[in-house]
């Protein structure tokens, strides 16, 4: 990972635990602009049961953490329920109730030598048990310690291979606080389940409040979205020596007594409908952190891509569609070199720059002509005209073994609009086609006739058709070159029309002149 990236997430994972948090408790519509997500905010609240097994660390017991079954069964139950919010990923404040029962003996078998003496010294000669039910409730601090020290390397491993990381389905917890412990020790002989009543030895078996804490670590499985189930073990300390009703100042251990929990755990994650069906603490804020890192890396390499032009023709290698152009080529918005007929060769290579589309060209841009005759193949309907033949648009000969051109050879019409002596731009190819004719028959003269509709004057229509015959030279001239002496021009008025259209009478017709 770059160094950029390990000092953005230094600084980011606080700020990003609470904005997960913010996000969270925020109704989607209350949202300050700064929140605003496609995304629903995650669930925050749990409610959960737990039981297991119950174990003392008082001073009549048996052993230090595994019950004994005789003479008395140390190994009994709790049952209890819990309320946790969680203010971002990593902590929130959790309520926890249970009823716990308590059992621990003493006899002559107790496992410690050192722990019989003192007890036998202290009065206690016979074999006692002690039975305390105990109802506790607190409120702790609950710490999801996957959130917050785990999972770091899952993404980096997962970015390396260039794959998604896998949902996470097991966390650590840890848990304390601070709560209250009712309680009501009995003791009794193991012998005859009679209370105890030792000379010299003071039993404290009246009803008792104290403060306790507990400090509880576990994990839990994340079975469904709905559903998690767990393991924790709590050690609960209590602010009193009277657990088992005894109090001992034991030498070299902690005066106060102690009771530990070995639960399974259930927690059922809710939420409404405005809510995602994800619960926060499942939301890594590493693994969110991490996937705005490779976004961001996406993002520069694309800005680094835009800045870049390895062809230096202008266009950035984002959207050039052709980043090894030919230096000195224009080019369009794509990046492409700017090839207007679409042949396959640049514009500025181009020697026929206006092909006809699908025309074959050669490496010039040119339309080939097998024939040589003028008209390219594809236009050409007589592919194999003899050399020195004339030829109409077609490439059709129009010239006899004798040499005589034939009568009555007509190039394509140029139509104009009412009242209109203007060329339309869509009979440029027609033209061409005309020029070139031109160019080669150079020994030809050509006719230009100008025609108009039935509307107007006579005189009127005559003067309209002279325009346009003159339109049509002038374009010739202008564009090709053509010398204006091989042209002759004449204009029709109404009393030649040779059609009931009106726009077939709108006319200018060019016709190869008989030798």
């Amino acid at each position: 990972m770059k160094l950029k990236n390990l000092l953005l997430l230094a600084i980011s994972i606080l700020i990003l635990n609470v904005n997960l948090a913010q996000t969270a408790d925020l109704k989607q519509e209350d949202k300050p602009s700064r929140f605003i997500t496609d995304e629903k905010p995650f669930k925050t609240w749990s409610i959960g049961f737990y039981g297991g097994l119950v174990h003392p660390l008082t001073d009549i017991r048996y052993k230090d953490w595994f019950g004994t079954l005789d003479p008395v069964n140390e190994n009994q139950w709790n049952a209890g329920i819990k309320v946790t919010k969680m203010f971002d990923a990593a902590f929130g404040l959790q309520f926890r109730g249970s009823y716990n029962v308590l059992q621990g003996a003493f006899d002559t078998l107790v496992v410690h030598r050192e722990d019989r003496n003192y007890l036998e010294n202290s009065g206690i000669t016979e074999g006692i048990y002690f039975r305390n039910n105990v109802l506790s409730s607190s409120i702790n601090i609950y710490w999801n310690i996957s959130n917050t020290v785990f999972g770091t390397n899952r993404y980096l491993k997962a970015k390396a291979a260039k794959t998604t990381p896998k949902p996470r389905k097991f966390s650590l917890f840890m848990f304390t606080g601070v709560g209250g412990t009712w309680f009501d020790p009995h003791v009794m002989f193991v012998e005859n389940k009679t209370p105890a009543d030792l000379t010299g030895v003071d039993f404290q078996t009246d009803q008792t409040f104290e403060i306790n804490i507990p400090i509880g670590i576990g994990a839990k499985f994340n079975m469904t979205k709905a559903i998690d189930i767990g393991l924790e073990y709590v050690i609960n300390y209590v602010f009193t020596d009277k657990l088992d009703g005894f109090i001992f100042n034991h030498p070299g251990r902690i005066k106060n007594d102690l009771y530990t929990n070995l639960n399974f755990t259930m927690d059922f994650k809710i939420g409404n409908k405005k809510q995602s069906d994800q619960h926060i603490e499942w939301v890594q804020p590493t693994g969110k952190l991490y996937e705005e890192i490779v976004r961001l890396d996406e993002i520069e390499r694309k800005l680094k891509k835009l800045m870049q032009d390895d062809d230096e023709d202008g266009v950035s290698d984002f959207f050039d569609k052709d980043i090894n152009t030919e230096k000195g080529l224009l080019v369009d918005g794509s990046g492409q070199a700017l090839d207007s007929d679409k042949d396959g060769v640049p514009d500025q290579k181009d020697q026929e720059p206006f092909s006809d589309f699908g025309a074959e060209i050669d490496l010039n841009g040119v339309s080939l002509d097998d024939d040589l005759d003028g008209v390219p193949n594809h236009k050409d309907q007589e592919k194999n005209t003899k050399a020195g033949n004339l030829v109409n648009f077609q490439g059709v000969s129009i010239q006899s073994e004798m040499g005589v051109v034939s009568s009555g050879i007509v190039y394509p019409s140029i139509y104009f609009d009412p009242d209109q002596a203007t060329i339309k731009a869509s009979y440029a190819e027609d033209l061409f086609l005309i020029a070139s004719d031109m160019l080669r028959l150079t020994d030809n003269k050509f006719i230009i006739t100008g025609h108009c509709d039935q509307k107007g004057s006579d005189e009127y229509n005559i003067k309209l058709a002279h325009r346009r015959v003159e339109a049509v030279k002038l374009y010739l001239i202008e564009n090709y070159k053509i010398d204006p002496a091989r042209i002759k021009t004449e204009a029709k008025g109404k009393s030649a029309q040779d059609s009931p259209i009106a726009d077939i009478n709108r006319r200018v017709d060019i016709s190869l002149i008989q030798n």
